[in-house]
């Protein structure tokens, strides 16, 4: 279409009815239709009849979050395109006549559905995360603060979030999220610039949180993780959790020893994600990155037949339940290493979770196991950095010696935490002792302090 080259077009559907003006001035009778896309200059739809390029059309438009407001416009055929396999036509616009407030209007609700332009601009505006809620304005997460991505932004419909979301979403997407109301996966705006997304469901409107994934995976030492991170990527066996809050950087951090591995001592580094953020190229090690609901159906299901592609390492995104976790106690207690994360706030938490995962009569056994596997409980906190603008991690490290061994056997967790106290020699310290670090080097305010420290 001509207006291609001189507006943006935003591919959405919106509804509109149409006149076609005759050749005597005359009005046919109206129809209804759907845009396939638009712009401020025109629109593309699909028709069932072929409509002759150079006819006139009279429209009745009401753009998305302007419920109350028609706007009519006289458009010329452009372009026709017959669609063999729909039997329809594909009809291109030209707006000829429409008042200039209107044609404003227009421009400006395509310049605010652009999902791509926002994603731009707050990747630009260093936020970690994107959040587009209903009768609210784009808000972004910045430096662990939530704020409007700009000062100037109006609320949002749900219309308009429907249709900005839907934008990205393929066919098969669209057909599963309207299935299961929830989905994730990633989207890349450019080979630099990934998200991780996950759209949902709140009160029978769409919504959606988008995550930035950094294009660069960083080093031990740029994370701030303490030292022992790097003791256990030379383990050959047993299981490390990665554990914490959500976004506190449980993924980073396991990039970053699959990365540590991956430049050492290399192997076959087989990771079960979902969905898959950080892209590993093969080093000294081959990486294996399979998606869950994508190339797998399941943690458990991508664990299980993993130990037959002759894996050294074993990453497993997250542990969601029994079977995974008794999956990756038989990788573990067969000679690999088994790296996964869980959603805990500490050591104690961690044990707590994965037990209660399990029936009252299998806890003891599974303790058992668990004990003679488990390698190393890492639990991460991010605190917002003094200067505001950046975070700094907080850790608590338990490695497991003979002690902890059998306070996990013999299920006495109140012995833990004196046990990783005294444990200093072997990497071990609490979270509270991180904390306390961290806040007589000047890295973090008192008011940060105080709050974080009543947590742990």
């Amino acid at each position: 279409m001509p207006e291609s080259r001189r507006a943006f077009r935003i591919p959405i559907k919106i509804k509109f009815s149409f006149e076609i003006l005759s050749s005597t001035g005359t009005l046919q009778p109206r129809r209804n239709a759907l845009t396939k896309n638009i712009s401020a200059k025109g629109l593309l739809f699909e028709n069932k009849e072929e409509i002759s390029i150079g006819t006139k059309l009279k429209l009745t438009l009401t753009l998305p979050g302007t419920s109350s407001k028609f706007i009519d416009i006289t458009a010329e055929v452009v372009r026709v395109e017959r669609l063999i396999f729909l039997n329809n036509y594909e009809i291109g616009l030209n707006f000829v006549e429409i008042s200039p407030i209107d044609e404003e209007e227009i421009k400006n609700r395509i310049e605010r559905m652009n999902i791509l332009n926002v994603l731009t601009r707050a990747a630009e505006n260093k936020a970690s995360d994107l959040h587009l809620t209903v009768y609210s304005p784009p808000m972004v997460r910045l430096h662990g603060k939530i704020q409007p991505i700009d000062s100037n932004e109006q609320s949002l419909s749900p219309e308009e979030i429907k249709q900005m979301i839907y934008i990205i979403l393929s066919d098969p997407q669209k057909q599963k999220f309207e299935k299961d109301k929830d989905i994730d996966f990633v989207f890349s705006l450019r080979p630099d610039l990934r998200y991780r997304v996950s759209v949902y469901q709140q009160r029978g409107n769409i919504e959606v949180v988008f995550r930035i994934i950094p294009s660069q995976i960083k080093s031990r030492e740029e994370l701030n993780l303490p030292a022992v991170i790097e003791d256990l990527c030379k383990l050959t066996d047993g299981i490390i959790i990665i554990a914490g809050t959500t976004g506190s950087g449980k993924t980073t951090t396991i990039a970053t020893m699959i990365d540590i591995i991956n430049r050492t001592r290399g192997g076959v580094i087989l990771s079960l994600e979902k969905p898959i953020e950080y892209i590993h190229k093969n080093i000294k090690g081959i990486v294996k990155q399979r998606e869950v609901g994508v190339d797998v159906p399941s943690f458990a299901a991508g664990l299980a037949s993993g130990l037959r592609q002759d894996p050294d390492v074993i990453v497993v995104g997250e542990i969601v339940d029994a079977d995974t976790i008794e999956t990756a106690l038989n990788a573990a207690e067969t000679g690999h290493l088994v790296i996964s994360s869980i959603h805990a706030a500490d050591t104690l938490q961690v044990l707590d979770r994965i037990i209660s995962l399990f029936p009252l009569e299998q806890q003891a056994f599974i303790c058992s196991r668990l004990s003679h596997c488990l390698k190393a409980i890492v639990t991460q906190l991010l605190l917002l950095h003094k200067n505001g603008f950046e975070r700094i991690i907080a850790t608590e490290v338990c490695v497991t010696n003979y002690a902890v061994k059998r306070i996990i056997h013999d299920k006495t967790p109140t012995q833990l935490n004196s046990v990783i106290q005294s444990g200093a020699q072997l990497g071990m310290h609490l979270m509270q002792s991180s904390i306390d670090k961290i806040y007589e080097q000047g890295l973090i305010t008192g008011e940060t302090y105080e709050m974080y420290s009543k947590k742990v």
